[in-house]
């Protein structure tokens, strides 16, 4: 009895809406109905394929990660060892600057020892390090702008005229240095280049990988659900049908 006064009130309910929202109601309560009453049981082999499916995504998904860990790893050992080769050709520059093979003079191992120290080692302890250096005492200006104590002050002004003095020092770079360093730099910018591109490349089929994943996810959610009716559920839901499609006007 209680069940009939439902269907009965729901139908007048309905009765009562304006006449497009009645046809939206009985279009949503026919939908329920057929899809309760013809059940949802998924069949097996669905729910294995969506699983497998599922399974392929989260290896996919591992897979595309230990590839971008991997890559990272190998370009950033890639970038060392340019950088590795760039100083020894730097090194075989410098020497050769510095020391001509016919001296004008007598040389000792003093003289060999300082000419190494002044000519030749800074260029390698230095490589690569000019946009570092110009980047320090630009950051060096950007503080000095907001500071207000004297004492910091002085401390980032002696702090600037020492990167200042290695600038000046690293002008000194004989020519031949120079042109070898540029060449090395420019290697060492393409390689950068080429790991960037490739992890925004590598960014995207992950975040591609990350979607699909999330969306069979539900699906196999979904899929995992079964939904099954005794035949007094249906007699009902068809009884309450036929009292929404009568108060709209249709027929039972």
């Amino acid at each position: 009895m209680r069940e009939g006064r439902e269907r009965t009130w729901m139908s007048k309910r309905i009765g009562r809406l304006p006449g497009g929202c009645r046809q939206t109601m009985a279009f949503l309560v026919a939908l329920g109905s057929l899809a309760v009453l013809g059940g949802c049981v998924t069949p097996i082999e669905v729910k294995q394929a969506s699983k497998a499916q599922l399974d392929l995504l989260t290896t996919l998904d591992g897979a595309v990660g230990d590839l971008q860990q991997s890559f990272d790893q190998f370009s950033k050992s890639k970038q060392a060892r340019i950088q590795e080769d760039g100083r020894i050709w730097i090194a075989r520059q410098a020497i050769a600057a510095a020391f001509p093979k016919e001296p004008k003079s007598r040389v000792t191992a003093d003289s060999l020892f300082d000419a190494h120290k002044k000519a030749v080692q800074p260029w390698i302890d230095y490589a690569f390090l000019a946009d570092d250096i110009q980047a320090a005492i630009d950051r060096i200006d950007a503080r000095l702008k907001t500071v207000t104590d004297s004492a910091l002050r002085t401390q980032l002004t002696n702090e600037k005229l020492d990167w200042q003095r290695l600038q000046l020092d690293l002008g000194k770079k004989p020519e031949s240095v120079k042109q070898i360093e540029a060449v090395i730099v420019d290697d060492l910018n393409d390689e950068k280049k080429t790991a960037a591109d490739v992890k925004k490349l590598l960014d995207v089929l992950r975040a591609q990988v990350a979607l699909m994943k999330q969306l069979a996810g539900r699906v196999d959610a979904w899929l995992a659900i079964d939904v099954t009716i005794t035949q007094e559920q249906a007699d009902s839901l068809k009884a309450a049908f036929s009292s929404a499609t009568s108060a709209l006007g249709g027929a039972k």
